[in-house]
């Protein structure tokens, strides 16, 4: 591919960081990469970057492989650790970069029943899976949330990007186990119940259960009919709800009490899940209290 004209090949190129957060093994940043030549150093983590902007005439090597495109946004690239490479934009180009510890591809893994030593991640360039640009997109929006959702959600997000680029582009797949046994279903419901008003993690879930968190996922879906996120969030607002009829407590009380950031955090979920705010609950205890009165 030929530069275009607009393509200043002596100004050095640069990255402008943007919003970042880092969830243990799981990391995200936004990035604007201005036009010129980038080299993409060996690290320990793998990287998937998702392209942000479109038209963007590019090219790209990693490993041997190399490709020559105009950007689309909702692509990506797959770096696996270890691998180095360059890329090449002509135009200013946004990008969000996600980094993924090994030690959560390799759980990941043994969750799918992949053997440790007969799977491997491939580079990819220019690639598109509607999944991956959702989990991403998905983090991208919990960098900007005034109100993030928290470590579980991104957890749940980490786990679900990791197995997809599994399915996806790892050389061996195979079926994932089949439902949590019932002590460790009754475990998790009942501590779940307890610690609605705590920041709840899929680490301490998982500690619960007697598993590790990429094998958490698949199994709590497979038995409880929901992901762990959506559990917790319908078991909050059930408690919110009795919270409310009671009417011994504010809107912002009970928010509090059932693990919602505030008042504002319980009122978006409880429209969400159940099409209902918090006020028109409490409003309908007051007349039903009249109507026995």
């Amino acid at each position: 591919m030929t530069p275009s004209a607009q393509f200043n090949r002596t100004a050095p190129p640069s990255l402008e960081f943007g919003r970042r957060n880092s969830w243990g093994p799981l990391s995200a940043v936004q990035l604007r990469a201005s036009p010129g030549r980038h080299g993409g150093d060996r690290t320990d983590d793998h990287r998937l970057i998702l392209y942000l902007s479109t038209g963007v005439p590019a090219e790209c090597s990693c490993e041997g492989l190399a490709a020559r495109r105009i950007q689309l946004a909702g692509r990506f690239d797959l770096v696996p650790a270890g691998a180095a490479g360059f890329w090449t934009d002509e135009l200013p180009c946004d990008m969000v970069s996600v980094r993924i510890a090994p030690a959560l591809m390799a759980q990941c893994a043994d969750a799918l029943a992949i053997r440790r030593d007969s799977w491997g991640l491939a580079p990819q360039l220019d690639a598109y899976e509607p999944l991956v640009e959702q989990a991403v997109r998905s983090l991208l929006s919990e960098l900007h949330s005034p109100a993030p959702a928290g470590r579980l959600f991104a957890d749940s997000l980490g786990v679900a990007l990791t197995t997809r680029l599994l399915q996806g582009y790892a050389r061996i797949r195979a079926p994932a186990p089949q439902r949590l046994s019932r002590p460790q279903e009754r475990r998790l419901a009942e501590y779940i119940e307890s610690h609605l008003d705590d920041g709840l993690s899929l680490q301490r879930l998982a500690s619960v259960a007697g598993i590790s968190v990429p094998h958490l996922t698949p199994l709590f879906r497979r038995t409880f009919g929901l992901t762990v996120h959506r559990y917790v969030m319908e078991r909050r607002i059930a408690r919110a709800r009795d919270l409310l009829a009671g009417g011994r407590f504010s809107i912002t009380e009970v928010a509090l009490e059932c693990g919602f950031a505030h008042a504002s955090h319980l009122a978006r979920w409880m429209r969400r899940l159940v099409g209902v705010r918090p006020s028109d609950i409490t409003r309908q205890d007051l007349r039903d209290d009249a109507g026995e009165a």
